[in-house]
């Protein structure tokens, strides 16, 4: 009777299995709908693939993820079709190096390049935090966990001269970030977003907030890490009391796509990308897309429907993923 009653739990277990199965593999093709990972609340991923959404309500479907790691694994595991990431976490994961050590995602494809992400850290005014120096010791928000936050602020740490592990990490959303700080749970959060960043907006209407700079020296370093990496500023008047322009770092958000997506559906959204730009940039308050920044600086090959789209304009892409990551790979610190 015991050995019944495993062999009945045994089927109903595989049974359950099935139904799981069958759920996951009806929601992949279900009307053609394509699953967009994105990141959490607060972030631009999150708003820019809403956006997609509402401008091709039909076709994209908004995953709420983790951020650029988790966006990756999720595909590379079936479970999202497209997935908007950060370049230098995409550069890693093609590469199988870093995080993704002899686990490279083999099937990601490039669509757009969509916009900078400036490297932020935000502390409150009154804080003895002046620079990336006095962050040792501190309590920082470095992002959710399977983002690329923390890679992030680690390199920008270890540029600085300061060990990761001098500081106390907490894994958080920047939604969770922002208030942490405006409570004093935290001394500081860094943010890699596009600017202005709601979330940094809104904190600093209610909280009085500076935006660490990193000094030139560090700059430097940051840029001989990853050829992806470019200076950008943070102009004057982006926040509520930022008085002074702010030189950092800035890293591509790109929008990426599994290669067995349909050509026709990647080339559409391709096209709507720079069709609708002006309502992209007034909605997510972001540079409007730009075919030429779109195509540069790109370390995988690019999906058949956008190179499509872009032969279309004028514009050859490489589809062969055997130049994947030549351009754009992580390589060591010159000393």
């Amino acid at each position: 009777e015991g050995r019944n009653l495993m062999n009945i739990r045994k089927l109903l277990s595989a049974a359950a299995a099935s139904v799981m199965a069958m759920s996951l593999l009806c929601s992949c093709g279900q009307s053609g709908v394509l699953r967009l990972g994105t990141g959490n609340t607060g972030g631009n991923y999150y708003s820019y693939g809403t956006l997609l959404h509402e401008l091709d309500e039909n076709g994209i479907e908004v995953k709420k993820t983790a951020g650029s790691q988790a966006n990756l694994r999720l595909m590379n595991e079936g479970f999202i079709d497209m997935a908007i990431v950060q370049s230098d976490v995409l550069s890693e994961a093609v590469n199988g190096v870093g995080d993704f050590e002899n686990e490279p995602v083999s099937g990601v494809r490039a669509v757009a390049g969509l916009y900078d992400e400036a490297f932020q850290i935000v502390v409150r005014s009154k804080s003895d935090i002046n620079s990336i120096a006095d962050l040792k010791g501190k309590k920082i928000s470095v992002g959710d966990e399977g983002s690329g936050v923390a890679k992030n602020a680690e390199y920008l740490l270890l540029s600085a001269g300061v060990a990761f592990s001098s500081v106390e990490p907490v894994y958080m959303s920047y939604s969770d970030s922002a208030a942490a700080l405006e409570s004093g749970d935290i001394d500081a959060f860094f943010a890699i977003i596009g600017t202005p960043a709601t979330v940094v907006s809104e904190l600093a209407e209610s909280t009085d907030i500076r935006i660490i700079a990193p000094d030139s020296r560090t700059i430097e370093y940051m840029l001989n890490i990853y050829k992806g990496y470019s200076e950008i500023t943070i102009p004057a008047g982006t926040y509520h009391g930022q008085d002074e322009d702010i030189p950092t770092i800035g890293v591509k958000a790109v929008l990426v796509a599994d290669s067995d997506t349909d050509r026709q559906q990647i080339k559409d959204i391709t096209a709507m990308l720079f069709d609708k730009s002006s309502s992209i940039k007034y909605s997510v308050a972001v540079p409007e897309p730009d075919t030429e920044f779109a195509v540069s600086d790109i370390p995988c090959s690019f999906h058949q429907g956008a190179a499509d789209y872009y032969a279309s304009v004028g514009i050859t892409v490489s589809t062969d993923p055997e130049n994947d990551g030549n351009s754009f790979i992580f390589g060591a610190q010159d000393n």
